[in-house]
């Protein structure tokens, strides 16, 4: 397993970071690529956080939270998308409302679903008869066939 050091030159300040292989753990310190000093192994510690744009995103958050009062801070992954925010004082984007006028429309999805499973069983059930007939391959069985015709 490769492990990265941090060496720091005395006579320029140079600092540089070598990756070892498991066979390079123990040899000497490197030269300085910057004037050929020998360098002198460096102790930092490790990063809890993560990199530098993670330290700064958290930074970010804890300003608009604590300065701006947001509630809610999802961050945005690509680097050139925007964050969505909702400040304390606004109300969540979907209305309670909504909820009201689906609520007879759920009511009849749920009686749909129950006469179909009285009348077809369940999903599983229908699977299980499909496998048994025929109808639908037997995909776990095909892999486990073409695993072992790959084995001999």
């Amino acid at each position: 397993m490769p492990i990265v050091r941090t060496y720091a030159c005395e006579a320029c300040n140079h600092w540089i970071e070598v990756t070892l292989s498991a066979d390079q753990w123990e040899e000497g310190e490197p030269d300085c690529p910057m004037c050929a000093a020998r360098t002198v192994q460096e102790f930092k510690p490790f990063a809890i956080t993560g990199g530098i744009s993670t330290r700064a995103a958290d930074i970010a958050e804890s300003i608009i939270t604590t300065d701006y009062h947001a509630a809610d801070f999802q961050r945005e992954t690509r680097q050139e998308g925007t964050p969505a925010v909702r400040y304390r004082d606004e109300k969540p984007a979907t209305p309670a409302s909504t909820w009201n006028g689906a609520s007879a429309a759920l009511e009849q999805a749920i009686a749909v679903g129950r006469q179909s499973r009285k009348k077809y069983g369940s999903g599983l059930d229908v699977l299980q008869a499909n496998l048994a007939s025929g109808a639908e391959p037997d995909l776990i069985a095909n892999s486990k066939r073409n695993k072992m015709i790959k084995l001999w």
